[in-house]
């Protein structure tokens, strides 16, 4: 329930208002009056007030006055400011002074009420909308590790960033990195569960292990911890002090101290784990191919055994793993095709293929995995939109299908660069044939139904998009709103039916949804500056 609050210098108007509102019942008011500014404030000293109607001019404390002082007791109150005074400068300041409306006496009960509605329409809006919000901040409380975990994935597999995009989503996801600082990276592999372990416990032990590191680092660096497996932790890891004299400490200092984590672990966790140890500061940018380079280190060689500290070491990694470090961003490049984002695509295909060039040969290891890495993301993209057959039916689909038809690295990259852009090509021409289908079987409805239910909802409704969209692609693909067809079609047929039918004015009005004539013959007039029966006799004329 609303409060208002009724201030008048005048008992008389006072009253009458009162009672008015007294006997609104769909209003649901509690109703309280005044009858001078200061009294008013004292009620609103003691009460909630939702809505202020109050004259301007009043001896002692104006309308303007109480409103600011109002405003400080409640700052939610809408003012509606009552005046006998049709003068411009007092609506220039009430307005200015920050009132919702502004009503004159003379306009009548049903004016000054529709204004009262108007301020609780408005109140529960941003009622509802705050709770909106709150709820909004609420949910996103639950689901900030979520959303924290999905976006350092996407860097770590080569999601494309800059310092200015990575500053701001980290300021959104609350990560206690610096986005422009290089950062140490540390890794962590239970090698085996306790037998006795339920598997519902498995995430609370990895959470367990993150303690267990934070307690040996939080207090020299800030951390931000990624569990990327069942049985895998990630760390990235900036030093709170940097010391230019030395600026190998912090990693010496981890080497160090991951034995000692280690050993915790086993402790307190009776977990055996094993570790890689990052061995220089990477940039955000090269994250993707360290990230890749730490998984494969976990599967290889030493990394098999059981509670094993490895460092990662570039320089070897690199030219044992010359060419792959592209190929981690092929998943991206399924992103891209999905997504219909043809620029972005190409673009990233070249970053991806560049790198492969001088792999002529198509059975060298990594140009070989470059091809079933694109036959597989082709693949599943035809068959997931239904266009596998179309596209098997057609001359030159082997190369899809087999890399033995392909003569070299080159000819392989020309063949799926061509193929994308034939999907590409595809299915804008789908895009333009469904959005035209759309639009006509639109205009197709509207021009059926002139008497009937011609709203954004009902149009929506009847090609199964949602209003918004229709709105949006309607007017994208015409140039031209809705709302404008509609009045456009209304009009021409009113104007045929005025100028060749002996039809009255309010059939024709009735005919194209209108049936009180007044509401017709606005109409027509806004669009032809004269009233149905000026144009019929127009037309007759000439």
């Amino acid at each position: 329930m609303y409060r208002l609050l009724i201030v008048d210098d005048e008992p008389a108007i006072v009253d009458g208002l009162y009672n008015l509102f007294r006997s609104v019942d769909e209003l649901d008011l509690e109703v309280y009056k005044a009858y001078e500014g200061y009294e008013a404030l004292q009620v609103a000293g003691k009460l909630r007030v939702d809505v202020l109607l109050s004259d301007i001019e009043m001896p002692g404390l104006n309308g303007i006055e109480l409103h600011r002082q109002l405003q400080r007791l409640w700052p939610r109150c809408r003012t509606i400011f009552l005046s006998g005074y049709n003068y411009f400068h007092y609506i220039q300041e009430s307005m200015r002074g920050g009132a919702l409306d502004y009503v004159l006496k003379t306009e009548g009960d049903e004016a000054i009420v529709e204004v009262v509605a108007k301020a609780i329409r408005q109140i529960t809006e941003q009622s509802q909308f705050e709770e909106l919000i709150r709820n909004a901040k609420s949910q996103m409380t639950v689901a900030l590790p979520m959303l924290r975990k999905e976006y350092m994935l996407d860097l770590l597999n080569g999601d494309p960033s800059t310092a200015a995009s990575r500053r701001a989503q980290f300021a959104s996801l609350d990560i206690p990195l610096a986005p422009e600082r290089p950062v140490l990276m540390a890794a962590a592999r239970v090698d085996a569960w306790r037998p006795d372990l339920p598997p519902r416990d498995k995430s609370l032990f990895l959470y367990s292990l993150n303690n267990i590191f934070e307690e040996f680092f939080a207090h020299s660096y800030r951390t931000f911890h990624l569990a990327f497996a069942s049985d895998r932790v990630l760390w990235l890891l900036q030093p709170v002090l940097e010391d230019p004299t030395d600026p190998g400490h912090p990693i010496r200092y981890m080497s160090e101290m991951i034995e000692s984590v280690q050993a915790a672990c086993r402790t307190y966790l009776q977990l055996p784990c094993s570790f890689i140890v990052g061995s220089q500061t990477y940039e955000w940018e090269s994250l993707s191919v360290v990230f890749e380079r730490f998984s494969l280190l976990f599967g290889r060689g030493l990394g098999q055994g059981s509670e094993t500290i490895l460092t990662d070491r570039p320089a070897l990694a690199e030219e044992r793993q010359h060419g792959r470090a592209s190929l981690t961003k092929m998943r991206l490049l399924a992103q891209c095709l999905e997504r219909k984002q043809p620029e972005k695509f190409f673009l990233l295909y070249d970053e991806i293929m560049m790198p492969l060039a001088e792999r002529t040969d198509l059975q060298a290891s990594v140009a070989l995995e470059a091809y079933y890495s694109l036959a597989s993301i082709f693949l599943s993209y035809l068959n997931r939109n239904d266009l596998l057959q179309r596209f098997t039916d057609r001359p030159g689909v082997g190369p899809l299908l087999s890399y033995e038809e392909h003569a070299s690295f080159s000819d392989m990259t020309k063949y799926f660069r061509s193929l994308a852009e034939s999907l590409f090509a595809e299915s804008e021409d789908e895009t333009k044939l469904v959005s035209n289908d759309v639009i006509g079987r639109v205009r197709a409805y509207i021009g059926a139904n002139l008497t009937g239910d011609v709203s954004l909802t009902r149009l929506a409704e009847s090609v199964y998009l949602t209003p918004f969209y229709l709105s949006r692609l309607y007017k994208q693909q015409t140039g031209q709103s809705l709302t404008d067809y509609i009045s456009e079609v209304k009009l021409k047929t009113a104007m045929e039916m005025l100028a060749g039918t002996s039809a009255k004015i309010q059939e024709v009005g009735a005919a194209i949804g209108y049936d009180t004539p007044s509401y017709f013959a606005r109409f027509f007039k806004k669009y032809t500056q004269m009233t149905p029966q000026q144009y019929r006799d127009l037309h007759r004329k000439t």
